[in-house]
């Protein structure tokens, strides 16, 4: 009996195991179709990928859309979150900021207004000293002051329409925009870098537009052909001159030692710069803002020293958030016109892991975290959709520090301000 129960039951599993394979066969394909479909190729690498998948992300858009950018780690764990977020710190918008702004809009608004007043003034004062002068002339002389006023109070004139109107635009065409630094690893002063490299540009491009223009022209964005100014910025011009340099400017400002590395914001930099002591000067001896030169300063991570800039300080006239109310997201066109008409821009932007180990490409993550990370914005490319922007990670991290960030991603531009150098101070001080 019981072997005819054995018998019975081989067979049933006989007829069985046919039908047992033929689904683990199914389900290893559908398996293996759905692996197949998760992979995604790296986009814009310029060289084929090895059959791998991609580096991941955490967002990565949300799945809406491919990768454009390289990473050069893969999908990180949350102790490995937590790393990055400790070896960079976090940028914290400053409680009230944005009530605040509405009182900086107002300052920069006076100053606009006085330098109007001023050059009428002057129209009226030269119009007294000449009575015998025809109307021609008169008319000549208050063309000219309008014209005065037109640019010193708005930056705007035919050069700057034509910037805006570009498909492509970067500052390092026409001014030192300085060295990629490091701000050191648990240490949040992305702000410091980027405002010091602002204020450094924004010198020199007010001292191009005060010289006579007859004879220096603006290098040609174009074709990158150098025209005389860049003289200006050979062995003998600017870079042997001063510039704000960011150690300096940790030194001088109100700010406590033990609190440099946890909080700092770029408007409370440029609130120093514009109503208080100003932009510490540093003597470089070499390239601006911290480039090889025999007699540089050096940044220290987390240290303060005394406020001896040996370049003394240089007051800058303006500065304000490029949209009102500040933590609304500038469109694009409103950050091409603040790059063009005020130089570069600190930019702030939401970084994670993503971010932190960007390799190359166009980075269009699209992840809306709070802002916590300062960049420096220097341009724009219509054809990549993307600014580009440089760090204060070291020449290490993306492309030898630099990066394009697509329009939008990761909230860039929020709170992104611009400053202006006063025109004659930078005159006095490269002339000299």
């Amino acid at each position: 009996m019981k072997t005819k129960k054995s018998a019975v039951l081989f067979i049933f599993v006989s007829l069985l195991a046919p039908s047992f394979m033929t689904l683990s066969i199914f389900a290893q394909h559908k398996q293996k179709r759905k692996t197949t479909r998760q992979k995604r190729p790296l986009v814009g690498s310029g060289t084929p990928q090895s059959t791998k998948p991609p580096l991941q992300c955490t967002t990565q858009n949300g799945g809406s859309e491919e990768m454009t950018y390289l990473v050069g780690a893969s999908k990180l764990s949350r102790e490995e979150k937590n790393r990055i977020r400790e070896k960079w710190g976090v940028l914290t918008v400053p409680q009230g900021e944005t009530e605040r702004a509405k009182e900086i809009r107002k300052q920069a608004i006076s100053y606009r207004q006085a330098i109007r007043n001023k050059i009428t003034k002057s129209m009226d004062v030269w119009i007294n000293a000449n009575p015998n002068a025809t109307a021609e002339e008169i008319e000549n002389r208050r063309r000219r002051g309008l014209e005065r006023i037109e640019f010193k109070s708005n930056k705007i004139n035919a050069d700057n329409e034509d910037r805006i109107r570009q498909k492509s635009f970067d500052w390092r065409i026409l001014l030192d925009v300085g060295a990629v630094m490091n701000q050191g690893e648990g240490c949040n002063t992305c702000w410091a870098f980027a405002t010091t490299s602002a204020a450094a540009a924004s010198l020199q491009k007010n001292y191009l537009e005060i010289i006579p223009l007859r004879n220096y022209n603006f290098p040609d964005q174009i074709t990158g052909e150098l025209s005389s100014a860049s003289n200006m910025f050979g062995e003998t011009g600017l870079s042997r001159s001063s510039a704000p340099f960011v150690q300096d400017l940790l030194n001088c400002m109100p700010i406590k030692k033990e609190e440099i590395c946890n909080s700092g914001w770029h408007g409370r930099a440029f609130d120093f710069m514009v109503y208080k002591k100003g932009m510490p000067m540093t003597s470089t001896g070499g390239m601006l803002n911290g480039g090889d030169a025999t007699d540089r300063r050096e940044y220290k991570r987390g240290q303060k020293f005394a406020c001896q800039p040996n370049g003394s300080f240089v007051k800058a006239s303006s500065w304000d958030y490029v949209n009102s109310p500040p933590d609304k997201l500038p469109t694009v066109e409103q950050l091409k016109t603040a790059l063009v008409e005020h130089g570069p821009l600190p930019a702030p932007i939401f970084y994670d892991e993503c971010l932190a180990n960007y390799k190359g490409g166009v980075f269009n993550e699209k992840d809306f975290g709070m802002i916590n990370h300062v960049v420096l914005l220097l341009g724009w490319d219509d054809a990549k959709q993307a600014w580009l922007v440089k760090n204060s990670w070291g020449e290490e991290w993306g492309e030898r520090g630099f990066a394009w960030i697509k329009y939008g991603s990761n909230n860039i531009g929020q709170f992104a301000a611009w400053i202006d150098a006063d025109p004659q101070s930078a005159y006095d001080l490269f002339s000299n």
